[in-house]
């Protein structure tokens, strides 16, 4: 005797791809948006140079010989002011100890002062020194970075009779030696 197939075992027909609908209207709705908010995106750049890294010690056989004067201009920022150095000395405070600019009375860095200090060295550097376009940043670690990019900026220009003047382009950063 024979039965009859149950309704049961009789399955629909699936489609065999899938729905891609969806996905494709995600696309259509997120490419836009990201290229739309790709140009809000900005850098904010600052060149510097880097001290070469040394490879191991050096013999004194080794070591080149400077024929030419070097200024080696450094300002260190530490948290009582700038101290102002170079190959030939290192300036002190009005009473011969302390930074050379200290910190104002209400403990901000005083960037107008150290501009003018750093002008009035170029001007007498210029011409003397092979390296009077550059100069070296040391911070101590508790420094801010704000500090330290604002050091650069009073560092690199100075303005005369409402016209920009480069002052030290070249900066370097370096550590401090405890």
């Amino acid at each position: 005797m024979a039965f009859k197939p149950s309704k049961r075992s009789r399955r629909p027909q699936e489609d065999a791809d899938p729905n891609l609908t969806p996905i494709m209207n995600l696309m259509v709705v997120l490419i836009p948006l990201l290229l739309s908010s790709a140009q809000f995106i900005k850098l904010g750049m600052i060149e510097i140079n880097l001290p070469p890294a040394s490879a191991g010690t050096v013999t004194q056989a080794e070591m080149p010989k400077e024929v030419d004067k070097k200024l080696n201009l450094t300002v260190t920022i530490t948290d009582k002011g700038f101290y102002l150095a170079s190959s030939m000395a290192v300036a002190l405070g009005e009473k011969g100890e302390g930074p050379t600019i200290p910190k104002m009375a209400d403990g901000a860095y005083n960037f107008g002062e150290l501009n003018t200090l750093l002008t009035k060295i170029k001007k007498k550097a210029t011409g003397v020194f092979k390296d009077s376009d550059q100069i070296i940043i040391v911070a101590e670690p508790e420094i801010e970075y704000q500090t330290v990019v604002s050091t650069m900026d009073a560092a690199r220009t100075f303005e005369q009779e409402n016209q920009t003047e480069p002052l030290f382009p070249s900066v370097a950063l370096s550590a401090t030696v405890m």
